[in-house]
């Protein structure tokens, strides 16, 4: 049924949005093998410096947006979860149109991450904000279910949560994270309120961490090739085991695509009945970390800002932040998961969650209080 409706919703975007969601790939791989392919694979210094990934929003794809907003909001009567029934076709993204192909573009076959510079959130109600940001995510993919809460768009804020703990996500603290990717295609982050000091984005290219693990511990591989468990972080059913297993480097179909997340893993084989990690997993995802951080990019996200990163190409963390006391101004950024169809193959962590954070008797829902929301999950 979802396969169904998923090949229906890419029939739309396609006919609606003008992409071509076919089976092209960035680049081949084989395992064990060093991968050549200069778009995807970046270091941190040149890709601050290229800026081919920064899309300045221009005026007309603005006022576009704006007007759009405005005119559908009334619509929703004041109730957000109506943005769930909303289709591609009902927004159209007008002049934005060719600068979203682009941004694909570079997401799918370039960098991994791309970052839209401009919307004016402070000049626009939530809702409004909200349905700018649905509207776009569904013209690329299928949105998914962050949390066990059912959001469709997550509240990335500090909820007061330990990072150390197995139950607790590490984008509900303000603490420093590990280099990681998200459990979907593509994550995108709107940025609604900055930090009073600290949260810059850091990125690096997965690729390029595993030809430089190749090239420096080529017996390391094989380690990362075999299955990790992960914890699911208590967000599951009653029947459901407390984790899952997937490699960290998969080769699909000629293709590397890399489920990366060290503290994800770290938390899964404390478990109970859960075996430790074997000597060369361990010093693999240490190396694995090194290698991110010495080739890592640094990108500000604004108020406005939206990010655009593939989780099979790209790793990301953030750094610890100092936030404001005034729960209105706290650093808030809204998180879409999207789902395409035919856009890297997808790994054993990813198809987790294909569906997106699922547990039975919750309903998906978009909340646009973030302030609430932190409280709720006190």
């Amino acid at each position: 049924m979802i396969d169904g409706i998923g090949e229906r919703l890419v029939k739309l975007m396609e006919k609606y949005s003008g992409f071509n969601f076919g089976n092209k790939k960035a680049f081949e791989a084989v395992r064990g093998k060093k991968i050549s392919n200069a778009n995807v694979i970046w270091k941190g210094q040149e890709f601050e410096l290229d800026k081919s990934w920064l899309f300045e929003g221009k005026d007309k794809e603005i006022s576009h947006f704006v007007d759009l907003a405005r005119r559908l909001a009334p619509k929703l009567i004041n109730n957000p979860n109506n943005i769930l029934t909303m289709e591609p076709q009902m927004f159209d993204l007008g002049p934005f149109r060719d600068r979203l192909r682009n941004i694909m573009s570079c997401v799918r076959n370039g960098p991994g991450v791309a970052l839209y510079r401009g919307l004016p959130t402070q000049d626009l109600s939530l809702l409004e904000i909200a349905l700018i940001y649905w509207g776009i995510g569904k013209h690329i993919g299928i949105a998914q279910s962050n949390n066990s809460e059912g959001d469709m768009i997550g509240h990335v804020v500090d909820a007061g949560r330990n990072l150390n703990d197995p139950n607790h996500r590490g984008y509900q603290t303000n603490a420093t994270m590990d280099y990681h990717c998200d459990q979907t295609d593509i994550v995108c982050l709107l940025c609604i309120n900055t930090a009073k000091s600290g949260g810059l984005s850091k990125l690096s290219s997965s690729i390029l961490i595993y030809n430089e693990l190749l090239k420096r511990r080529p017996d390391l591989i094989e380690s990362m090739c075999q299955p990790f468990y992960w914890t699911k972080h208590s967000e599951k059913n009653s029947d459901e085991a407390p984790y899952y297993k997937s490699p960290i480097f998969n080769f699909i179909d000629n293709t590397l695509s890399i489920a990366f997340g060290p503290k994800h893993i770290e938390k899964g084989h404390a478990l109970e009945g859960v075996p430790e990690m074997r000597p060369k997993q361990v010093e693999g995802i240490s190396l694995m970390e090194s290698i991110a951080e010495d080739f890592h990019a640094k990108m500000e996200l604004k108020q406005g800002d939206i990010q655009f990163v593939n989780n099979y190409t790209v790793v990301h963390t953030r750094t610890a932040f100092d936030d404001w006391p005034d729960s209105d101004r706290k650093r808030t950024l809204w998180r879409l998961w999207l789902n395409l169809k035919n856009f890297h193959p997808r790994t054993p962590y990813s198809n987790q969650w294909h569906q997106g954070v699922r547990v039975n008797g919750i309903d998906q829902r978009i909340r646009l209080n973030y302030s609430q929301v932190s409280k709720n999950w006190d």
